[in-house]
């Protein structure tokens, strides 16, 4: 009988890493680094949103090999007032050079700069910062990117994550289909994120669910079943962040950094 109940505890216990909802690589880029694109927001007037949703399309939510072997969020090139450590790459061309960070803050702040003191990049900042579709558009006139889809590619990751939310004065970090509202950022202040309450539908679902539903009910295959269509829209925009990275890094298995 001891043995039994043992058994039991040990099962609930471990049901426990099972139950918990695992959010994407994107939803946890978007936790990570949204109070850094914040407080870029506020030093020199880039849409946080604009910001968050260039590190996805560009790093892959931190996945490609230039963001994690150079700390390179945003694909930006040396060009010729560029200092700092350089990687070369296959891109446009054979052997790009791009720029190399010591950390991801420093790349978010080398974007900001970029794209600020950039004369090319001007006429973004004469539109709303609330106005994101503008934004996007614009940086693909201006020439940021040379994917014809890009402007598009923006405009979704922002509607589809809630982003442009972050440019309003509550910030919500939407997760596991839940809206949490965070105080905007004090400056130099970075707040713990709140757990996201569950809601009381999910608590009725889970009434529902028969034992071994409750016990392993992260598997695939149960996630999949009950996802909702927000979640499976998430989770396919993650799946086709992640080709589009993985397409891109095939040429990216031999870095060769220069610290010029």
């Amino acid at each position: 009988m001891k043995r039994l109940y043992l058994f039991i505890v040990l099962l609930f216990v471990c049901s426990l890493s099972f139950c918990q909802k695992k959010m994407t690589a994107t939803e946890d880029y978007i936790l990570q680094y949204r109070n850094i694109a914040l407080e870029n927001e506020r030093d020199y007037g880039i849409p946080a949103s604009i910001t968050l949703a260039q590190g996805i399309i560009e790093s892959g939510s931190g996945r490609s090999a230039l963001a994690k072997e150079s700390n390179n969020h945003f694909g930006i090139k040396c060009h010729s007032s560029w200092t700092g450590k350089k990687t070369y790459k296959d891109d446009d061309k054979k052997n790009d050079c791009f720029r190399v960070y010591d950390n991801a803050e420093e790349s978010f702040s080398d974007h900001s700069l970029f794209l600020s003191k950039n004369k090319r990049y001007n006429s973004l900042f004469s539109l709303d910062k609330n106005d994101y579709k503008s934004w996007a558009k614009g940086l693909k006139e201006c020439g940021y990117a040379t994917n014809p889809n890009y402007a598009n590619l923006l405009i979704d990751i922002i509607e589809l994550y809630e982003l442009d939310i972050v440019n309003t004065d509550s910030f919500y970090l939407i997760a596991d289909n839940t809206r949490v509202e965070e105080k905007p950022v004090v400056e130099k202040e970075k707040e713990q994120s709140p757990t996201p309450p569950v809601k009381e539908e999910k608590r009725e679902v889970e009434k529902k669910k028969g034992l071994f539903e409750r016990m392993f009910g992260n598997t695939e295959w149960w996630k999949r079943r009950h996802e909702t269509e927000q979640e499976r829209k998430r989770r396919e925009m993650d799946e086709k962040i992640q080709k589009m990275i993985d397409e891109q890094d095939v040429h990216r298995n031999d870095f060769e950094v220069s610290f010029e």
